[in-house]
């Protein structure tokens, strides 16, 4: 035998480890519980991707649990601190940072074994919810303990509620009485036999009450089984259903660990395609070049400049040409027609002679009438393209990428690679957080989309030299590297905020520049009129109305303006500014040409929202902004509003610039001759001066040389004095300080001192305390005092109130002092001061004009009341009807909604009054007779002359002030121009005082001044009084209600007892704010039924009816009413036989009689 050594060591064993390689699709145990993500300890997840930062794991991305993948609910979170932190989670995914996964989680190789237990487990939960729906099916006894349950669970209830009952009834309540037992008792199959035999059977069978009652509780009872049963059956299949449910998302889990696993191959294929795509590109593969102008290249010194902004076609072709709403994608051509005919063009588009820029058609959304195709030509006008320059070569290239196609650049600014790592509340996405791979992989998107541009531009230039010759050396792909684009290339930022300089002339945006210019509208103002924009029903009622509404786009021309634009002379009318605009009837029946009035200040700035600007006063236009506003890129988004005005306006002016030259160049030669001004303000000095000479004399044009002298020597004269006078008068300029003095001496503060176009000197000063009529509205004009300057100084010539304008052309601001009060912002809603005191005026005669009708009149005064009245009524256009006019005396004015109103008292029926205070009754027989004789039917003239009883006497109204004003007499009409309202707030009281009252609290903010003794200390209204109006002794407001049968099978013959009225009392509540009274507490069908009931029940057949209502002041004036209007009215409490009204409620009936019948 062979003996062999024995194998020794002495090795000794360190460290055991175990290494794990980390990857998408293996599973790993929970070491911890994660209460921020909804993980429990020792549950075993699918790791469903890992994000990679420059190679590196960065980010593990987890999927939930199978059995809670997709719900939602509260996490209770620990706090640091203490307690805990309620938040709403979703388990869609779980994202942990590498160091975080590795110190929570560990691999779990058992993965498999596992999830197999985790399924037949619910496996076993389903086998055992179906071996509990079979039992309960052919077990009796289970659906009988449930039934038992339910039973004690409802007598719970029942109980609980008797509890909270009253323990002892109610004092003369009986007790509640305990149901009976049920004797004999019934069981299911008796319960069968009655529900499926015969009604013979079940009389054989012996019937009773207490039998039958038996029989009800034991139907029901079965009933109450076999709901519990059929609601425990459907409750068992919905929850095996949801367990079955529970199933799915294991099995999906394992095509999402298959999937997972081959995320590093998809990647690299996913890469390697997006290289191809570029190579692409570069080859020029589905890119489309378009060749726009050719000519000669530009040299090779010049670099390649990448500019930054992207373009829109309109708004550059805009300035060269009229763009209208309807240019889009399918109007490329006029672009490339206009690049090829204007050099200009070409350069305000590209900046240098090599460069390449991005382009869309417009930024504008067009309606084309249908979505589908607003949707899809929308999108074809927002489409991005390249234009590319080299001297006069321009092509346009198309790019077949989809980010290029929807470019809001060329290249990023600041912000945008800023952005791709700020969070949606602005905050840095950092390194350290779970979302940065998403906004890196957004990153890498956003530079794969500029790189291709780059490597399109490349590919360009290799394939098709289409920026020319400009570098050396031979083509190579060192064109997208930076050492190439650093010696050979420039990138204009001019999209980047960040990189803008500070600095240059800050000019006010389009708006408020146009706001400005407008400021200085008054008579006498030159405009500029887009007729189609400033006309509407409001400016224009005479050639335009309104079709839908009060929407712009509802606006027709009546009579269509013979010009689109014009230039008008604004006047004044009343408290309005106007121009003329020459119009032609748009009819079949006529083509009559006429002027028609334009009120520019009832334009509002709603009216022209998106269409062109309406109105621009010249008096202050410089050509300069003009130009600037038109150039301007960044104003150019909003061309439809504006540029194409903005370029007639820019050709007027210098149409009126070249044709002034020859007076403009005198009037600078005068001011060197004369050695006035410095000489760098002399041009200056002369653009102020005609500025406001033109404005002084209603845009007059300067007068024109004949030889060596003007036409006008007095309009030359007032032009130099104004230059020479702006210029200091050749004197120590001591306005300022001569002006104060002087506006101290008279008492006044001084606000502004002026020169006039025609060269006069004028001060405006603040008025005193007590020269102020505040009035609705604090007052709002000042002093204008012409001023003559002499060796003391300044001396008053004459004065005006007027108010003070921000602007005014037509003079020269020489000085100006503080404006504590704010005179300057003061406007008025009156034309002015003395069109206001004329109105106060007119309320304040209030006593006189109503003293004719509140006592008898003597000869002489009815005579001059006959004559104001027979005035008004032949004023009135007849159109062959008589009008019927109304009596409206004011007592007090009233600002409401910007407009200034009279309230009146007054009569619709003034002829009633006249004939009660008349001296005589042949007084009354004359005029009546004037009255009648208009009328072709004499008995209804002699029914109006005699009035209404029912109406009352006097009431309150609402009339225009300008209106009333322009009208002379108290007698009004609408076919006076003078409407009249009836006063808010009327109730059924004859009380003025009642419904000036209800009036005031409904518009208790509108400014009211009422005339001196009109209103009590208490602002209650005293015409009551006055009027000798007073409640009736009976005043009881009721409401009557009209009723009428109607048989249905013959509606028109009303049925007896089928015509009458209901009166019942009408509480103060009922009367609605317009004082109509409808319906109040008898609202509603609910109680005309019940009226209704006893008549209706009469009429066989059956029947309808309708109802009518009105109110009374009392129950006599009611019946008064109801006597006077029908001959046979008898109350139906003399009518025993007749069916009676409802409690509370008083009956008349209309008796029909028979011939020979009596009542």
């Amino acid at each position: 035998m062979t003996n062999h050594p024995v194998a020794h060591t002495d090795a000794e064993v360190h460290s055991l480890g175990r290494f794990q390689t980390l990857q998408a699709g293996q599973y790993w145990r929970s070491l911890v519980n994660v209460p921020e993500e909804g993980i429990d300890a020792g549950m075993v997840l699918l790791i469903q991707s890992i994000r990679l930062v420059d190679d590196k794991p960065h980010t593990v991305v987890l999927r939930p649990h199978p059995l809670k993948l997709g719900q939602s609910l509260y996490l209770e979170i620990p706090q640091e601190e203490g307690g805990t932190l309620r938040s709403w989670f979703r388990y869609a995914e779980h994202r942990f940072l590498l160091d975080d996964f590795l110190s929570r989680f560990e691999f779990e190789p058992d993965h498999q074994k596992i999830r197999n237990a985790e399924v037949q487990a619910v496996q076993a939960r389903i086998g055992a919810l179906q071996d509990e729906l079979v039992q309960g099916q052919s077990n009796p006894a289970l659906i009988a303990a449930l039934v038992h349950e339910k039973e004690a669970e409802k007598a719970a209830k029942q109980a609980q509620a008797e509890k909270q009952n009253d323990s002892e009834p109610h004092a003369g309540q009986e007790p509640p009485k305990l149901p009976a037992q049920l004797e004999p008792p019934v069981n299911a199959a008796e319960v069968v036999d009655m529900a499926t035999g015969t009604v013979a059977q079940a009389i054989e069978g012996g019937l009773s009450p207490e039998r039958m009652a038996a029989l009800r509780a034991a139907a029901n009872r079965q009933h109450e089984i076999a709901t519990v049963r059929a609601q425990w059956i459907e409750g068992k299949t919905k929850e095996i259903a949801n367990v079955i449910q529970q199933l799915t998302p294991f099995y999906s889990e394992q095509a999402a660990a298959a999937l997972a696993q081959t995320e590093d191959v998809r990647a690299f294929v996913s890469d390697l395609l997006r290289g191809i795509e570029s190579l692409d590109l570069y080859l020029g593969k589905d890119v489309e070049v378009q060749t726009v102008r050719e000519g000669k290249g530009a040299s090779r010194e010049v670099p390649l400049t990448f500019v930054q902004r992207k373009l829109l076609a309109d708004e550059e072709l805009a300035v060269w040409a009229d763009v209208d709403e309807r240019f889009d994608h399918t109007s490329d051509d006029q672009l490339f027609d206009a690049l090829r005919e204007h050099d200009g063009l070409v350069e305000q588009i590209f900046p240098t002679e090599r460069c390449v820029l991005v382009m869309a058609t417009t930024r504008r959304n067009i309606d084309y009438g249908d979505s589908w195709s607003n949707m899809a030509r929308n999108a074809q006008n927002k489409v991005v393209y390249l234009l590319v320059r080299d001297g006069m070569n321009i092509h346009r290239v198309f790019s077949p990428v989809e980010s290029h196609l929807g470019a809001d650049r060329l290249f990023p600014t600041q912000d945008d690679q800023d952005g791709v790592f700020r969070g949606l509340d602005g905050t840095r996405i950092k390194f350290e957080d779970v979302a940065y791979t998403d906004h890196l992989r957004k990153h890498e998107r956003f530079a794969l989309h500029f790189k291709r541009f780059l490597l399109l531009a490349c590919g360009l230039d290799h394939r098709l030299k289409l920026f020319g010759d400009f570098y050396e050396g031979p083509e190579s792909l060192d064109f997208v590297s930076m050492v190439f684009q650093e010696r050979y290339c420039r990138f204009l930022h001019d999209d980047d905020a960040s990189t803008m300089i500070a600095g240059g002339t800050k000019r006010p945006g389009f708006e408020e520049w146009l706001s400005s210019m407008n400021g200085y509208l008054r008579s006498g103002s030159r405009v500029l009129c887009n007729w189609y924009s400033l006309m509407t029903p409001q400016t224009a009622p005479g050639a335009c109305k309104d079709l839908y509404g009060s929407s712009r786009e509802g606006v027709h021309f009546t009579s269509k303006p013979l010009a689109r634009v014009e230039c008008a002379v604004v006047y004044r009318e009343v408290d309005q500014l106007c121009v003329d605009v020459r119009v032609q009837k748009d009819t079949f029946r006529s083509d009559r040409k006429f002027n028609c009035k334009v009120s520019l200040l009832k334009l509002r700035r709603s009216d022209w929202s998106g269409d062109e600007v309406p109105f621009l006063v010249l008096d202050a236009v410089d050509p300069v902004d003009l130009r600037w506003y038109i150039q301007h890129r960044g104003t150019r988004a909003r061309h439809l509003e504006y540029i194409r005005f903005f370029k007639r306006a820019l050709k007027l002016i210098e149409s009126d610039r070249a044709s002034e030259a020859g007076a403009r160049a005198q009037l600078l030669q005068a001011l060197r001759d004369g050695g006035v001004g410095e000489v760098a303000e002399r041009s200056t000095l002369v653009d102020r001066a005609v500025i406001a000479w033109r404005a002084a004399n209603r845009g007059q044009a300067l007068p024109q040389f004949d030889g060596a002298s003007p036409a006008d020597a007095k309009a030359w004269k007032s032009l130099l004095d104004q230059m020479f006078v702006m210029a200091g008068d050749g004197k120590e300029d001591t306005r300022k300080a001569d002006a104060e003095a002087l506006a101290r001496r008279l008492g006044y503060e001084p606000l502004r001192l002026v020169l006039s176009g025609d060269a006069k000197y004028m001060l405006y000063a603040a008025p005193k305390d007590d020269e102020c009529d505040n009035r609705l509205e604090p007052h709002a004009w000042v002093h204008r005092i012409s001023l003559e300057r002499g060796s003391e100084g300044f001396s008053e010539v004459r004065r005006r109130w007027e108010i003070l304008p921000e602007r005014d052309a037509s003079v020269t601001v020489l000085a100006q002092w503080p404006d504590p009060l704010g005179w300057t912002a003061r406007r008025s809603r009156f034309a002015s001061i003395g069109r206001k005191a004329s109105i106060f005026a007119v309320v304040e005669e209030w006593r006189e004009q109503l003293a004719p009708f509140t006592a008898p009149m003597d000869e002489a005064t009815f005579a001059h009341t006959i004559a104001q009245w027979r005035r008004s009524r032949e004023g009135m256009k007849s159109n062959g009807y008589v009008r019927v006019m109304q009596l409206a005396i004011p007592f007090a004015a009233v600002l409401h909604e910007g407009l200034v109103w009279y309230l009146c008292v007054g009569s619709t029926q003034p002829q009633v009054l006249m004939s009660r205070f008349a001296p005589s009754q042949k007084s009354v027989e004359d005029f009546k007779a004037i009255f009648v004789k208009s009328y072709g039917d004499k008995s209804r003239g002699r029914a109006f002359f005699n009035g209404n009883p029912d109406h009352p006497a006097w009431g309150l109204f609402a009339v225009s002030a300008a209106d009333y004003l322009d009208h002379d007499g108290v007698f009004v009409h609408d076919d006076m121009g003078v409407s009249v309202e009836k006063l808010a707030g009327g109730s059924i009281s004859p009380l003025l005082g009642d419904w000036f009252e209800a009036w005031r609290s409904r518009y208790p903010k509108s400014a009211l001044w009422t005339a001196p003794g009109v209103v009590d200390p208490n602002g209650r209204l005293s015409l009551d009084a006055i009027l000798s109006i007073a409640l009736p002794e009976d005043y009881q407001p009721v409401r009557v209600r009209e009723i009428t049968l109607r048989p249905h099978d013959d509606p028109d013959n009303t049925p007896e007892y089928g015509h009458w009225f209901d009166l019942s009392p009408l509480p103060d509540a009922d009367v609605d704010d317009d004082g109509s009274g409808r319906p109040g507490a008898f609202r509603g069908h609910g109680v005309l039924d019940e009226l209704v009931k006893g008549p209706i029940s009469r009429v066989r057949g059956g029947s309808g009816w309708s109802s009518t209502s009105w109110d009374a002041i009392s129950p006599s004036k009611a019946v008064a009413k109801l006597q006077r209007e029908h001959r046979h009215v008898v109350a139906a409490a003399n009518l025993p036989e007749a069916p009676q009204p409802p409690e509370g409620f008083e009956r008349w009936y209309v008796m029909r009689l028979n011939e020979g019948s009596s009542v």
